[in-house]
């Protein structure tokens, strides 16, 4: 049909990947890494948006100084004024907005989808078939239309989300009654035992929908868009609105609040690759429950099990009677967590981040 929106995916690619340290640093982030696979987890989620939409719908935005970073990552197929910069890190209730504002320009018939660049995802034909899906409720319903997946611990660096009866027409969805961003490790268990959903991050929407929701509870952003729908061709001006936005994740600004959100349950295996638990819990591991996270890892043991191990080469790691542990060694810096506690790994860097000394360990030099 000529007047169906046409469907664009957005990459959010700018962070820093902190839990992911000591291996994720500010110069090189874990979203250029190549972790549970030979390419980057950029070049994976990128690959697995091109099963969805052509390559030239494919957006990415980051950093600006990851400009050069990303388009080494990026296919010849996506053309290069695709890759949005961001002048300064405003979390990603302003690259969404900025990225949609861009997109809206190119193309005002549109539909939209943006999700993190650090996602594991199995089964790709049901994670398609569910973005297309989000696609079609968004456009039919004026939904925001969010992805959700049945907690397997209790992890507070996720969104939790409760639904309402479920709807079948036009697909399958449950409306969202309530969003809590990272809740307190304490309301946990009962959040799960109420039968909240975990948030993958998966946004899929209309401009119209997105922008009447900025600004009906974010008005700031909003004053900020219609700034930028005159001003996207003037860097000064962009940069001057991003030093004037606030620094909202887009679950606080808008998902916490709306009542336009909808859900769909996954129908595939996910994994936020956020932390090292998690990278364990995808990896293979030996008779004792032992994983490496790159080829050249080597590693004795005795009494011990159950360990993510990541080392240098030609340097030997030994474990005797421990259990459950990371082990992460690079050149300057070796974090050894539980498992269990490996979300804990951002508060490190928070204390990292503000000692002097320690600071260069995460933060490069150039960094701001």
């Amino acid at each position: 049909m000529p007047n169906t929106p046409k469907h664009f995916i957005v990459i959010l690619c700018g962070g820093t990947g902190p839990r992911l340290w000591p291996l994720s640093r500010t110069d090189n982030p874990k979203q250029f890494l190549p972790i549970l696979s030979p390419k980057s987890l950029l070049q994976q989620t990128i690959k697995r948006c091109q099963k969805i939409v052509p390559s030239s719908q494919i957006f990415l935005i980051t950093n600006q100084k990851y400009f050069t970073k990303t388009r080494q990552h990026i296919t010849k197929k996506i053309p290069t004024r695709n890759i949005i910069a961001e002048p300064l890190r405003k979390n990603t209730a302003m690259a969404i907005l900025y990225a949609t504002t861009i997109i809206q320009h190119r193309n005002p018939n549109s539909v939209i989808t943006t999700m993190p660049s650090d996602h594991y995802i199995k089964n790709i034909s049901a994670f398609k078939k569910n973005i297309k899906t989000s696609a079609r409720i968004a456009i039919s319903q004026n939904k925001i239309v969010i992805l959700g997946a049945k907690p397997t611990s209790e992890n507070p660096s996720y969104g939790y989300i409760n639904t309402g009866k479920k709807v079948t027409t036009p697909s399958i969805y449950y409306p969202v009654t309530k969003f809590i961003e990272k809740p307190p490790q304490q309301d946990l268990p009962r959040l799960i035992k109420q039968g909240y959903y975990w948030n993958l991050g998966i946004y899929t929407f209309t401009p119209t929908c997105l922008l009447q929701e900025f600004n009906q509870y974010q008005p700031k952003y909003f004053n900020l868009y219609s700034q930028l729908q005159s001003g996207l061709n003037k860097p000064h001006l962009v940069s001057r609105l991003y030093k004037s936005s606030p620094k909202l994740p887009i679950d606080i600004a808008i998902s916490q609040l709306s009542r336009h959100l909808t859900m769909i349950p996954i129908k595939f295996n996910w994994s936020d690759v956020g932390e090292w638990k998690t990278i364990y819990l995808q990896s293979k591991k030996d008779q004792n429950g032992f994983a490496t996270s790159n080829k050249h890892t080597l590693h004795n043991q005795f009494e011990s099990q159950n360990c993510l191990v990541s080392g240098q080469k030609d340097k030997l790691i030994g474990l005797v009677g421990v259990k459950d542990l990371a082990i992460i060694d690079t050149p300057d810096a070796l974090l050894v967590c539980k498992l269990q506690k490996s979300f804990n790994v951002r508060n490190l860097i928070g204390q990292i981040v503000n000692n002097k000394k320690h600071k260069p360990f995460f933060v490069a030099k150039n960094d701001k």
